[in-house]
């Protein structure tokens, strides 16, 4: 028969390991909830990057029939700054940018969403620099006619407005989403624009002509692709701008340096 002193030590042998045991279970317990909360959590950022990158139900445009999206914020980015026809901004501004796009361009739409909102806070708005917007309208009819009408609302000295709500609404290339209803409905969002008189300056030969100009301008400077920048300063010849992505940083360098005639 064991000793009373090895029963004792028997029995605090059995008590460490219940203790161990216990300690053991609570770890795994923590575990498991953990991994339960990291897996919640992972679902989550999928979730919100599902509806930031318009997966599972993006909203909808007016080149889905919805009404014009993005009308205030259009607005409010250009509020107070001049046009002149195709350039936005002073033309008294140092440094001059031109743009060559196609308003069904997704990459051109890149560039509206990304690097133009910073570029007119930082330079365009306090006179610094010019953008002037030159519309090749050759990825398919849907571009002829968001064209003509750019050209329309250029008329009023509202082109940037028109194509800032194309961007902003931009639907599938060449599916023909760029209705009379649905242009309507992008000058109808525009503040202070004359709507008939829009649509009646964009069926004239100065509209067509204005995207002829277009593409001779584009065809004369070497212009491949859309979009494709040049750069100077004013009163210098535009020189071919590469940016190495549509995002603000490389074209704040540009910029930057022009302005500080580091070129």
């Amino acid at each position: 028969m064991p000793s009373r002193t090895a029963q004792r030590r028997d029995s605090a042998r059995r008590a460490q390991a219940a203790i161990a045991q216990a300690a053991s279970d609570a770890a795994a317990r923590r575990r498991r909830r953990y991994a339960g909360l990291l897996a919640l959590l992972a679902a989550l950022v999928v979730a919100v990057a599902v509806i930031a990158s318009g997966g599972g139900g993006a909203p909808a445009t007016a080149a889905d029939g919805a009404r014009v999206a993005g009308a205030a914020y259009a607005r409010d980015l250009l509020a107070g700054i001049p046009q002149h026809g195709l350039v936005l901004g002073a033309t008294s501004a140092p440094v001059r940018m031109v743009e060559f796009a196609d308003l069904q361009c997704p990459y051109c739409d890149e560039f509206a969403r990304q690097a133009l909102p910073s570029l007119i806070d930082r330079y365009v708005r306090p006179g610094k620099l010019s953008i002037e917007f030159r519309n090749l309208s050759f990825i398919g009819p849907d571009s002829v006619r968001a064209g003509l009408i750019a050209a329309g609302a250029e008329e009023q000295n509202k082109l940037w407005d028109l194509v800032e709500l194309m961007y902003l609404n931009q639907g599938e290339e060449n599916t023909g989403y760029a209705t009379t209803a649905y242009l309507h409905r992008l000058l109808a969002a525009i503040p202070g624009l004359e709507v008939a008189r829009a649509e009646q300056a964009s069926r004239t030969p100065q509209a067509a002509a204005m995207l002829s100009a277009a593409t001779a301008t584009a065809t004369a400077d070497g212009v491949g692709g859309t979009p494709t920048f040049l750069v100077a300063r004013a009163g210098a010849a535009p020189q071919l701008f590469q940016p190495s992505s549509l995002t603000p940083a490389p074209f704040a360098t540009e910029v930057d340096s022009l302005l500080g005639g580091r070129r």
